[in-house]
């Protein structure tokens, strides 16, 4: 026994022995053109000879990583990051000296794309001239429509900074939301149609103006703020260009690019009641510019109502005419038309706030996918068969009623008021599927 016990540690005590010899790797990833150390990229270690993984590493903030490596052998290194080009190198250990150290700098080639560098914070007033308050703890997610996958679920971040790399060629769909803020939704175009960034909601990026692009426009980094309006009760919030003709209350088409922006803004925040409120000038009667401004939040409510699909009691329309005017002039006082136009406004303020927002248990993935599907339901052709004729002969085949193209389904989204798309696809669905389904027991044939 005690002769196995003494075996025991000299076999020990020789592998101690062999595994004590070995030598320090220091290395460092940088991006070439000496564009920065490239932090969290992943470097594997492999034994040369016999392909055995000797280690896997992260690089630091300054790209730097270090492994204890065995004197007397070759190693492959090889380096992988989701923005870079995959790299291989190599090291020795041969000749080198037990406890002496190797060094080795990699240099890696950026893949087409431009990395998007983002900083969530509140709107700067004009009073705030140097800081804003950043916001962290939020959700954000990034949707790639060209592949329909999601590519980044980050929840509860703990940074108000993040980083996304655009790969060339795809649409993307990026929303913020943060409890206290209204979501933001930004669609991104990345070299789609002639564009090498297009933003809904932070405008154009064109190469002229971004001085940190490489040769070519092929790659670069874009720098932004990401603005998060504070949702609270009865805060007002202009809406720039919504004009009207004099003395008219019709939507033209300037003021309907505008609402369409703030329309994306609604449908994304299925959980506020928002008053729409419109202001006039004091020229005129009082009675008459009253009137005019309730019509015109109307219109504006119909057109924000008909063409999102919204749920109409989150919205209501008010007029205030000449009652809130924001300078001086006021009747009988001579003022330019520019100083009249300030008065001519649109505002909507905030009426009401749900507990829980509607879209809290929604990832970004299935809100997309579910206006996608009922886009689809909406854009379907409405087809009439007149009474008495074969619906086979109009392309309907006949099909139990749950099969069969249902013709009437936009009509009834449109004539329902209560759908409520912004619970959900499925449910808008199951209220016409089932009167689709009444119809038919009823005996009704065709529209």
């Amino acid at each position: 026994m005690g002769k196995r016990i003494i075996a025991n540690l000299l076999m020990c005590f020789l592998f101690v022995s062999a595994y004590g010899q070995t030598v320090t790797l220091e290395g460092y990833i940088f991006e070439e053109d000496n564009r920065g150390y490239v932090k969290e990229a992943q470097v594997t270690i492999i034994e040369a000879a016999t392909s055995f993984l000797r280690n896997e590493l992260v690089t630091d903030n300054e790209g730097f990583f270090t492994a204890e490596l065995e004197v007397g052998k070759d190693y492959k290194i090889r380096v992988n990051h989701t923005l870079f080009f995959t790299h291989s190198d190599s090291v020795s250990t041969i000749g080198v000296d037990a406890g002496k150290k190797v060094y080795s700098k990699i240099k890696l080639k950026r893949k087409p794309g431009y990395i998007f560098d983002v900083t969530i914070a509140e709107p700067r007033g004009a009073e705030d001239l140097d800081v804003v308050d950043a916001i962290d703890s939020a959700r954000i997610e990034v949707f790639n429509n060209t592949l329909d996958k999601a590519e980044l679920e980050l929840i509860n971040y703990p940074h108000p900074n993040f980083k996304f790399n655009f790969v060339p060629g795809n649409h993307y769909t990026i929303m913020i939301r943060r409890k206290g803020y209204f979501n933001k939704r930004i669609e991104a175009y990345v070299n789609v149609a002639g564009c090498i960034l297009c933003f809904d909601g932070l405008g154009n990026v064109r190469p002229d103006v971004i001085d940190v692009m490489a040769s070519g426009n092929d790659i670069g980094t874009f720098l932004s703020n990401i603005e998060l309006q504070p949702l609270e009760i009865n805060k007002v919030y202009r809406i720039e260009n919504i004009y009207y003709d004099l003395g008219k209350s019709a939507i033209r088409s300037d003021a309907a690019a505008e609402l369409d922006k703030l329309l994306v803004t609604l449908k994304d925040n299925p959980g506020v009641t928002i008053e729409m409120g419109s202001h006039t000038d004091s020229r005129g009667s009082g009675g008459s510019n009253m009137e005019l401004s309730e019509r015109r939040a109307q219109e504006a409510v119909d057109y924000l109502v008909t063409k999102g699909n919204l749920d109409p009691s989150k919205l209501v329309g008010k007029g205030y005419g000449e009652t809130q005017l924001t300078n001086k002039c006021a009747n009988g006082v001579k003022c330019s038309e520019k100083m009249h136009q300030k008065n001519r406004r649109t505002e909507i303020r905030v009426l009401g706030i749900e507990e829980e927002d509607p879209l809290d248990k929604k990832t970004l993935a299935e809100i997309i996918r579910e206006e996608k599907l009922l886009e689809e339901v909406l854009n379907q052709e409405i087809i009439k068969v007149p009474e008495g004729a074969n619906p086979e002969d109009y392309g309907i085949k006949n099909e139990p009623v749950e099969k069969q193209n249902a013709p009437d389904i936009k009509m009834d989204l449109e004539v329902d008021p209560n759908a409520e798309v912004t619970k959900g696809v499925e449910e808008v669905i199951e209220k016409v599927i089932e009167k689709v389904e009444e119809g038919g027991e009823s005996g009704g044939g065709g529209m």
